[in-house]
């Protein structure tokens, strides 16, 4: 039998390397569209990264295979969780947002 230390390294070690893996970007397109008519595209958003929208009045297409997370300010920083699964819409005051996967 093995001494618990040892046993211990090996979890830690393994954890070390799961962890290291990259974060991969979600596949697809986030799609913004303001109240006056303006698009923008977001390719593979990357996870976390905070993307601006336009504000009130305006909408947020998920074609990513991810959830993406938006905020009502432009820095994706309030504590507002309000997620937008793959393949879903959302109106209204998008500050900002970031793909969680």
């Amino acid at each position: 039998m093995r001494p618990i230390p040892a046993i211990l390294a090996v979890a830690a070690g393994a954890l070390t390397l799961i962890s290291a893996v990259p974060a991969s970007a979600a596949p697809g397109v986030a799609l913004l569209s303001s109240q006056d008519g303006q698009t923008r595209t977001i390719n593979d958003p990357q996870p976390r990264q905070c993307h601006r929208g336009f504000g009130p009045n305006s909408g947020l297409a998920n074609y990513t295979e991810g959830t993406i997370l938006v905020f009502p300010d432009s820095n994706c920083r309030t504590r507002i969780f309000d997620p937008v699964e793959p393949g879903d819409t959302k109106n209204g005051n998008i500050g900002s947002f970031f793909a969680l996967d």
